[in-house]
Formats: C-alpha cells, sequence, structure tokens
C-alpha cells in the first residue's frame, strides 16, 4: 500500500512540474505574443481592474497537441506548436467576486482595441460547457488578424 502512495505522489508531483516548467512557462512562447500578454496585464491594473489571468498553455510538444485536437478541438496545427500562442484563463478582473464571460469581455476590449489593434490571433470559447474554456482567451502573435468565438 505504502507503494501505491508514493506512485500517485510522484504522478501529482511530475504534473505540476510538467504544468509550471512547461505547459505555463512564457519563456517558451514567442516574444511578440509576450508582449500582448504582458502589455493587457498593464492595462487591466491602470484600468483599475485586477489582472487575475492565469497562462494554461503556451508551446506545445506535437504528442501534446495531439491530445488537445482529441479532447477539445483544438487545432491540429496550432500556433502553440511554433510557440506562437498562448492560452490563458481569465479569472475575476472586474471585482465582482467571480469569474464570468463579462470578466472574459474585458479582456478581449482592451486587448482589440488597445494592445493587438487587428494584429494577431484572439479566440474566446466562452459558449463551451467546462469552466477553463469558459475563461479561456488564446492570443498568438500571426501576420494579419484572426478571430474567433466558440
Amino acid at each position: 500500500m505504502k507503494w501505491l502512495f508514493r506512485i500517485i505522489l510522484s504522478l501529482i508531483i511530475l504534473s505540476v512540474l510538467v504544468f509550471f516548467l512547461y505547459c505555463n512557462n512564457l519563456s517558451l512562447a514567442d516574444k511578440q505574443t509576450v508582449t500582448y500578454y504582458k502589455t493587457l496585464k498593464k492595462a487591466l491594473k491602470q484600468k483599475g481592474y485586477r489582472p487575475r489571468l492565469l497562462v494554461i498553455s503556451t508551446r506545445r510538444l506535437p504528442f501534446h497537441n495531439n491530445i488537445q485536437v482529441n479532447m477539445s478541438g483544438a487545432a491540429p496545427k496550432s500556433r502553440h506548436l511554433s510557440g506562437e500562442a498562448i492560452d490563458f484563463l481569465v479569472l475575476d478582473v472586474n471585482r465582482d467576486g467571480k469569474a464570468t464571460a463579462a470578466d472574459v469581455d474585458i479582456v478581449v476590449k482592451i486587448l482589440e482595441e488597445e494592445i493587438m489593434k487587428g494584429n494577431g490571433g484572439i479566440g474566446t470559447y466562452k459558449q463551451e460547457s467546462s469552466f477553463i474554456n469558459r475563461q479561456m482567451v488564446h492570443i498568438d502573435c500571426r501576420k494579419g488578424k484572426g478571430r474567433w468565438e466558440r
């Protein structure tokens, strides 16, 4: 029984390390996309919002992207494969005690009107059933403009 506990604990530790050292590691993402993200956090703060954002995906390895394709409908040739994209969760930025579509809308408006201004990709998933997908925003540094809502 002790060995089972050790295996489970090891898997938990490994999962946490993978998340913090790989999945949400901004140093693996394209500099332009990171600049969009960091500028967003500053703009939120300057406007009196809380910059409560949590990066959940930057560069992906092909096997990781394939898992995302099968589980959540991610793009097979995702910009995450080249490190051009960042996915992040939008938590309670407007200080109303809840993380909702209103918070996502605030973030997207700032990105669109003040930061990205018709450049790069911005995607939202507010119609999805799970909290993580509903509160997630995708940004990337593609040439030209790409926008989508799901």
